[in-house]
């Protein structure tokens, strides 16, 4: 098995706890937006991402120290908040320790373990905050976005590169002889919401499979394409595709 076809489990983790936590995430109230069902959720979630983007890439030229800062700020919030429902204000402890983990070995082990938990409970978070009609807005808005990023403009190849240097758990890495294989962490957590949105709006579980299982083998596709044409390609355009394919062909089982 090459490297890169690995990425694929970090794919399953990822999700598999994120459908695991959402129900327990949705009974703590721990919804980002009130209103589940507004379209301008989708709006508001491209706006922070599209802002954050431009931050990070110019913190990356200029201030590396302090991009470090910020995102290991970042990162433990989210491990409180990933722990929140089952902790409390004890969450504090186990996100200090993985974060000093973090910060003082850098190991590719525990950057994947990290960027796992920190993947699982975005998406669990934001499944449980938008039902699916803003979800699929969202997604098919940022596979346009990823297709200009990586082919037009090139910035999210920047992007990656830059943070994959920094061993944030921003990307999954498994370490290779001639160049690392990586994948965003976003190409495991974008087509997973849907199915979080799925499960947890819908209530039928054989739907929110089918999205997990459509943007799996989105993911395969993917990666196959990196093997026979080398260089960076967007993951998000055929994740999210199947993913919303997968979603569709659930309607029928669940009526």
């Amino acid at each position: 098995m090459k490297s890169r076809y690995l990425l694929s489990i970090f794919y399953l983790l990822t999700g598999v706890l994120a459908l695991a936590l959402a129900p327990y995430y949705a009974s703590a109230g721990m919804q980002a937006f009130e209103d589940t069902g507004s379209v301008s959720n989708s709006v508001y979630y491209m706006g922070m991402i599209l802002g954050f983007t431009a931050v990070v890439l110019v913190l990356a030229k200029m201030r590396k120290n302090l991009l470090k800062f910020i995102f290991y700020a970042l990162l433990a919030v989210t491990y409180f908040y990933a722990f929140l429902p089952f902790l409390g204000i004890l969450s504090a402890i186990p996100s200090l320790i993985l974060l000093a983990a973090l910060v003082k070995s850098r190991h590719w082990i525990v950057v994947n373990i990290s960027a796992i938990l920190v993947g699982a409970a975005i998406t669990a978070i934001f499944g449980i905050s938008m039902e699916p009609l803003p979800v699929i807005v969202l997604l098919v808005a940022l596979a346009v976005y990823d297709y200009i990023a990586v082919y037009k403009t090139g910035h999210m190849v920047t992007l990656a590169d830059s943070v994959s240097e920094m061993n944030i758990p921003v990307v999954f890495i498994i370490p290779g002889k001639e160049r690392d294989a990586v994948m965003g962490v976003g190409d495991a957590v974008m087509p997973n919401i849907l199915a979080v949105s799925a499960l947890t709006f819908n209530g039928c579980i054989y739907q929110a499979a089918l999205t997990f299982a459509a943007g799996y083998i989105g993911l395969l596709i993917l990666l196959r394409m990196v093997e026979k044409k080398k260089g960076a390609h967007p993951g998000l355009p055929i994740l999210n595709s199947l993913a919303i394919a997968g979603f569709l062909a659930g309607l029928l089982l669940c009526k």
